[in-house]
């Protein structure tokens, strides 16, 4: 009978290791929608999930109760067979009686560690939103019933974390880096295609982005000039990458506004030598922004002005380049493949090797190279590829300078006047 009872006592704590861990890892959007569509014991087990402090008290006091039960009836119903079956084998009978309480011990816990734990709770994570739901309700009647114990234990647990400074536990908020974590981990497992998991981790980082990290520099910006001719004006639109450019006078320094292909059409169509017209009444006011503003104050900014276009300025309101809804596009989604096959930011070689492109904005390198820090980035100095390898070369650039970090090293390729173009990452033991 005493076997009996045991082994029941072991089947009982199991249920409990089993239905805790279920109830502890079980994801709560799968159990919040099951709830939603009715089920009533999804939303008792989401509502034991949202007190921890009373659902693990309750846990706590069966599963002790039951280990001290077992220690009792276990030592007492199998010491006394094992007595005698050492006996019989020839063990001295002054021995017999501490050696079969050992040997009870080792058994009794064996079998409680396995059956009564370990092999439940590996069911409980495998199977957690079913095995919650099954045992959700059972749970919370014992949790009615011991109550007045529960609240003991819980007034006691919170006491004593008020006295060591922990507060309350607010360990169960969902934060970024778990995102970040579930995402990775559904990338991982093929639930998230790479190129989605690439847009979900460009949103992340989108806030935390400079728009000088996704301007196109000014040394790079194709110019009107005032005193260009209307077909000139036209040539260079057609050229452009860009559907709009801007106008000034004698440089940047004089911006008078931006000027798209429509604008010029109307110009060329509306001036005539009998009626001739200045090409500033058909330009754009332009739209300036500071370059340390973020990429989320950028997209906002283009959504309430309704402007796509804008000149990037730094502290002392000097032009430094422009950005457009087609970058913050590009740093959501992804650089697009480029007419010129050289202006790709990255190209893998076949000996696993990387040819960079210098204007690479910094957080896609990162990405990229899989690379956690870069040197002194929160000081904000640089925002792409060619700013870092100054910052660490600490001098001008050229040809085949080198400079290593976290195990990649860096070989300038080619420079653009004083502008490092292409570079170089091969890894380096």
């Amino acid at each position: 009978m005493s076997i009996i009872i045991l082994v029941c006592l072991i089947i009982i704590n199991g249920l409990f290791a089993m239905s805790e861990i279920a109830l502890v890892t079980a994801k709560k959007n799968r159990l919040q929608r099951l709830a939603d569509e009715g089920n009533i014991s999804a939303q008792k087990a989401i509502e034991l999930g949202e007190s921890p402090t009373q659902f693990l008290s309750t846990m706590q006091i069966g599963i002790t109760v039951i280990g001290i039960m077992n220690g009792v009836i276990g030592e007492a119903a199998l010491a006394g067979p094992i007595s005698h079956w050492l006996i019989e084998l020839g063990f001295p009978a002054k021995s017999v009686g501490f050696t079969a309480s050992a040997i009870a011990v080792i058994v009794l816990t064996y079998v409680s560690i396995v059956i009564g734990e370990l092999v439940p709770k590996r069911l409980g994570q495998v199977n957690a939103v079913s095995i919650a739901i099954f045992f959700a309700r059972p749970i919370a009647v014992i949790a009615f019933i011991s109550r007045p114990f529960v609240w003991l234990l819980a007034n006691s647990t919170d006491l004593l974390l008020r006295l060591l400074g922990k507060g309350k536990d607010d360990s169960s908020a969902l934060t970024e880096d778990d995102i970040r974590a579930v995402i990775a981990e559904g990338s991982q497992s093929g639930v998230i295609h790479q190129h989605e998991h690439n847009m979900m981790r460009n949103v992340f980082n989108f806030d935390d982005r400079k728009v000088s990290s996704m301007m196109t520099p000014r040394n790079e910006i194709t110019y009107l000039d005032l005193n260009y001719s209307p077909e000139s004006y036209l040539q260079k639109l057609l050229s452009s990458t860009y559907a709009c450019l801007p106008v000034g006078n004698n440089g940047f320094s004089d911006l008078k506004g931006t000027l798209n292909a429509k604008q010029l059409l109307q110009f060329i169509n509306d001036n005539t030598a009998e009626n001739p017209l200045s090409i500033l009444d058909y330009l754009t006011p332009p739209v300036f922004v500071p370059e340390n503003w973020t990429g989320t104050t950028l997209l906002e900014m283009f959504q309430s002005s309704g402007a796509d276009f804008a000149f990037v300025v730094d502290e002392y309101g000097d032009i430094q380049g422009i950005v457009t809804s087609q970058d913050i596009l590009e740093a959501l989604a992804g650089k697009f493949t480029p007419d010129n096959p050289k202006d790709v930011w990255s190209k893998q070689n076949p000996d696993g090797s990387w040819n960079l492109d210098g204007m690479m904005p910094i957080t896609v390198f990162k990405d990229l190279l899989d690379i956690n820090k870069l040197p002194d980035e929160e000081d904000g100095g640089y925002h792409t590829l060619s700013g870092m390898l100054v910052w660490l070369l600490d001098d001008l650039p050229k040809l085949d300078d080198c400079v290593r970090w976290q195990g990649w090293q860096f070989r300038i390729l080619t420079l653009e006047n004083n502008r490092i173009d292409r570079i170089l990452a091969q890894r380096y033991e």
